[in-house]
């Protein structure tokens, strides 16, 4: 029988879990770590050998070119990823660069391998996600073998999964706030038991903890330079 995941295909963190007998999520963990977080990083080398999460920032210290990172943020962009330059760039496909589908492939086939017998998934995405970046993340996960059930909104995930704790009781207006590691979003729902209907939702797409760290470092560079 294939095996319905959940993933979460994140600018910096991915994710993916099954339920369990009882009906309760779980998050599987990398078998070559024990991780249930996985870093949305992607090395390509020359050969075109591949490595994702955490072997591909080990690799960056030495090839930071060959390296792809924050890779959704490109999901809804006409771009590719220039293995020379270690950029996303305009221009046309050719062997030796890669759509923002084919690298969230690769991620997706890094995650699907933590199990077996996957064949189906429902996958998160922002709340503000364009139609052409919805449409690219199902075609990511055609690339990886992974037929898509449902692409869920994050914040609606999040108000699902509390409303599915013991003990909780959901109902009315409820505001979700997400600060994730590539984009910073606020929803505002609608709220009735199991029934979640998205109001709006506002938030930056350059505003997550990656910006928060480089913003950091900038300062502190330039502190130690002026001292």
């Amino acid at each position: 029988m294939a095996k319905i995941v959940g993933i979460d295909l994140g600018t910096t963190f991915s994710a993916i879990a099954v339920l369990d007998d009882l009906g309760n999520p779980e998050i599987l963990s990398n078998p070559e770590n024990n991780n249930k977080i996985t870093p949305s990083v992607v090395y390509i080398g020359k050969n075109d050998k591949v490595f994702v999460g955490e072997k591909a920032k080990d690799a960056a210290i030495a090839e930071p070119k060959r390296v792809a990172m924050e890779v959704k943020r490109e999901m809804e962009n006409d771009v590719i990823f220039d293995c020379s330059k270690g950029e996303w760039v305009e221009g046309k496909k050719t062997d030796k660069n890669y759509t923002p589908s084919q690298i969230s492939s690769l991620i997706l086939s890094k995650l699907k391998g933590y199990t077996s017998g996957v064949k189906k998934a429902v996958i998160t995405v922002p709340a503000l996600f364009a139609e052409r970046a919805r449409t690219a993340t199902i075609d990511a996960a055609k690339l990886a073998g992974i037929e898509v059930l449902e692409l869920i909104n994050e914040p609606t995930a999040a108000i699902l999964h509390y409303a599915n704790l013991p003990g909780a009781n959901v109902n009315g207006r409820v505001l979700v706030f997400d600060l994730g590691g590539g984009t910073f979003d606020v929803t505002i729902a609608k709220v009735q038991g199991k029934s979640v209907d998205v109001i709006t939702s506002r938030g930056d797409k350059h505003l997550g903890g990656t910006d928060f760290d480089r913003e950091i470092v900038k300062l502190l560079s330039e502190k130690y330079k002026k001292e």
